[in-house]
């Protein structure tokens, strides 16, 4: 036996065993309370901590979904909004084109012409600059916007742009001397108006289905986060009574191998 070899006692080594034990286990409890984790890492729980990855990978993706929704609600509120553009000044026009017909003023009439065909012009421009993120829903060029919830195929929304230009609602230009307005000028602004109309009610009934789809989007994402937190979140109270109750182990334990060690003094001053 090596000269600087020690030979334990069994209980001496029983309680050195226990205190080892005792600081890994306050070490343990100590990391879960500053980290608010009962499952850290793979080592701590593998079966805990893959399930949990895996729910917060998938509340990761229904989020990114989420938001996806929501440039899709934000295109459809740009396009909403050229479309009452639109239709104030088809009001607009509206009254332009009564007042030219019920005036004899040739000069007058010129006059509402001018300011008329300007006025048709805004259509044109408001309708072009109602994109948002690349996608105009009010000009017919533009491609549609498709809104996908998930990865499986179809489950999506695919909403077709329309032509709210002028020439699209069929608001034709007047003569410059304002000669052509007539009751048929009028109708093709009350046709057009309705136009319009239908085009936000089915952009409204859109936003209105996806705002639904994406509560309940987010709603699955945070289930989804909430059960990967109690598979791997620490109860902070149990851990601080845990944490507790292990140091008091520790001190009865070095108490302990204390009284052994002085018990083994006694017996050596025997000899």
């Amino acid at each position: 036996m090596p000269v600087d070899s020690i030979n334990l006692t069994a209980g001496a080594r029983a309680s050195l065993a226990t205190q080892q034990s005792l600081a890994s286990a306050a070490t343990q409890r100590t990391q879960n309370l500053s980290t608010g984790k009962k499952v850290s890492r793979v080592t701590d729980d593998a079966v805990a901590f893959v399930a949990a990855r895996a729910l917060t990978d998938r509340s990761g993706d229904l989020a990114a979904v989420k938001d996806s929704v929501g440039q899709g609600v934000s295109t459809i509120n740009a396009a909403q909004a050229g479309a009452e553009g639109v239709n104030s000044l088809l009001d607009q026009l509206k009254g332009i084109a009564s007042a030219a017909i019920g005036s004899d003023n040739a000069s007058e009439r010129a006059s509402l012409a001018t300011q008329y065909n300007q006025v048709r012009g805004q259509i044109d421009s408001l309708a072009a600059d109602s994109g948002y993120n690349g996608v105009n829903l009010l000009s017919a060029s533009s491609s549609a916007l498709t809104v996908a919830f998930s990865n499986n195929t179809g489950d999506n929304v695919t909403v077709a742009a329309q032509d709210v230009s002028a020439t699209g609602l069929g608001v034709a230009a007047v003569a410059a001397d304002g000669s052509t307005f007539s009751a048929a000028t009028l109708s093709q602004l009350d046709t057009a108006r309705s136009s319009v109309n239908a085009t936000q009610a089915s952009l409204g009934s859109t936003i209105s289905a996806l705002s639904i789809r994406a509560e309940a989007v987010q709603n699955q994402a945070n289930i989804a986060a909430e059960g990967a937190g109690k598979l791997t979140e620490a109860n902070l109270n149990e851990e601080a009574a845990l944490l507790v109750a292990t140091q008091t182990r520790q001190k009865l334990a070095r108490v302990g191998q204390t009284v052994s060690q002085q018990a083994q003094s006694s017996l050596l001053t025997l000899f």
